[in-house]
């Protein structure tokens, strides 16, 4: 999911760039045209409708670096804005969804699991076009909540590339009936962290981007009046 914060950052970069296009060709157009009037002959002065449309054309450029700038700040408004209102979620209890983890270029994923009894499971991971990168069998599950970690390597332990990657499970008690395993996590935010394009929830140690989160519940005051 593409959100707010990406689409904003990405406009940002994209409007510095043409930003800086258009003034390079700014100057360079000033330049022609300055020496294009000094060296002019007297005798034989600039045709005035080659001029004009020489003005026209500067015009149109200069109108194009403003609009670039009014949309750079229109993006560091957006930005800015829904970092600020991430910031809200902070004391909030949030479910999010568990079964996709962000891997680093050195990191490891930890994928939250809650089982409704004790057994075990075979776990697939899968990139984000479904492709079976990782698979175990005979994993061990407690009753309750608990924690998966993939060290971020494939069956063959060859390093995976950093991206979004989900979790399977298929998982039977010792009678070998299907018990339910939840992947959805739910905690108190604690913390954002505003420090990449898109703002992370720090949930029980977690970063969470807000793209997973699945429903938030405002703490209710339990004081008396």
């Amino acid at each position: 999911m593409t959100t707010i914060g990406n689409i904003t950052s990405q406009a940002v970069s994209n409007s510095a760039q043409d930003k800086t296009g258009l003034v390079q060709n700014y100057e360079t157009f000033l330049t022609l045209l300055t020496t294009q009037l000094q060296n002019q002959d007297p005798m034989e002065p600039m045709d005035s409708s080659k001029f004009t449309e020489q003005l026209v054309q500067f015009s149109a450029i200069e109108q194009q670096i403003k609009s670039n700038e009014q949309l750079e700040n229109l993006a560091n408004m957006m930005t800015s804005s829904n970092a600020l209102g991430v910031l809200n979620f902070v004391g909030t209890t949030v479910t999010v969804d568990g079964s996709r983890g962000n891997l680093s270029s050195y990191g490891s994923v930890d994928y939250s699991l809650e089982s409704e009894s004790a057994g075990s499971a075979e776990i697939t991971i899968r990139n984000d076009a479904g492709d079976i990168v990782y698979n175990e069998a005979d994993v061990s599950l407690t009753e309750g909540q608990q924690t998966f970690k993939w060290d971020g390597t494939d069956s063959s332990g060859n390093r995976m590339a950093p991206g979004t990657y989900w979790i399977q499970i298929n998982a039977k008690d010792a009678e070998g009936a299907a018990i339910s395993v939840d992947t959805d996590m739910t905690g108190v935010v604690d913390n954002v962290d505003l420090s990449s394009s898109q703002p992370m929830l720090i949930i029980n140690g977690k970063s969470v981007p807000t793209s997973q989160i699945k429903s938030v519940a405002r703490p209710t005051d339990s004081g008396t009046a």
